[in-house]
């Protein structure tokens, strides 16, 4: 048992190192015409952690997702592996947006640590005048599961409150098997699942074709190996408070 659980542990340490590489801020922010806010993300699920998750402040000519529309290879990065790189690459690098922000830790399930990881993470995030926020993770425990915001308007004073659904990104059929779903789901998540470690296969049938829209994710049915029991959640999924501290 004590060798299992260095080796869950050893997976969430893997995790970490990969998805924390470009973690940070965007362009230069704190000139006088931007704004200073708090986030606040917190996981309301006992069944579902969360990849470290990637956020930004923006104009509305560019996106993170939109609800009804297909996915971007960003958003499916995060989505299928809980990768936040591609995302704040091409975040910090518009010239569309205020400042990206790579939180670069995971999100333990409702009520949980493990080391230093928790249930819930605070960042601060730079933002102009008409920006909106967008923010985006996994949920780990899936196939090509995400919860996130598309372009909210931030408060410009005080704080605002926003509850997230889940989004299914329509990359991936859902076959709730072991080898297509991230490694760490075992150490995050209520159980290990069999054969773990044994990768994630993002190839082959589990792929959808043709791609789907992004649509509200239907939720574990058990068909697989994640447990309808243990996986499953019910809305929301996550709280956000943005709140303007400057």
């Amino acid at each position: 048992m004590l060798r299992r659980r260095r080796t869950l542990l050893g997976l969430v340490g893997a995790l970490v190192l990969t998805m924390a590489a470009g973690a940070g801020a965007g362009p230069a922010a704190g000139t006088p015409e931007t704004a200073r806010y708090s986030v606040t993300l917190t996981n309301l699920t006992d069944s579902q952690p969360f990849s470290p998750p990637v956020a930004a402040t923006h104009r509305k000519s560019i996106r993170m997702f939109e609800l009804g529309n297909l996915a971007s290879d960003e958003l499916a990065a995060i989505a299928q592996n809980g990768d936040p790189g591609p995302m704040f690459s091409r975040f910090s690098g518009s010239k569309h947006v205020t400042q990206a922000v790579n939180v670069g830790r995971p999100l333990t399930r409702q009520g949980t640590t493990l080391g230093s990881f928790t249930d819930s993470a605070t960042f601060e995030i730079e933002a102009a005048s008409g920006d909106r926020f967008s923010l985006a993770t996994m949920l780990i425990c899936t196939n090509d599961g995400f919860l996130g915001l598309d372009a909210v308007k931030l408060p410009k004073s005080g704080s605002a409150t926003y509850l997230l659904n889940g989004y299914d990104a329509g990359r991936e059929n859902n076959s709730e098997v072991s080898e297509d779903i991230v490694d760490p789901c075992s150490g995050l998540g209520p159980v290990a699942l069999p054969g773990d470690p044994d990768g994630n296969v993002d190839t082959g049938s589990v792929l959808t074709s043709p791609a789907q829209p992004i649509a509200h994710h239907p939720g574990i049915s058990g068909t697989g190996e994640l447990s309808a029991t243990l996986h499953d959640w019910f809305y929301p999924v996550a709280r956000v408070m943005i709140e303007r501290v400057g």
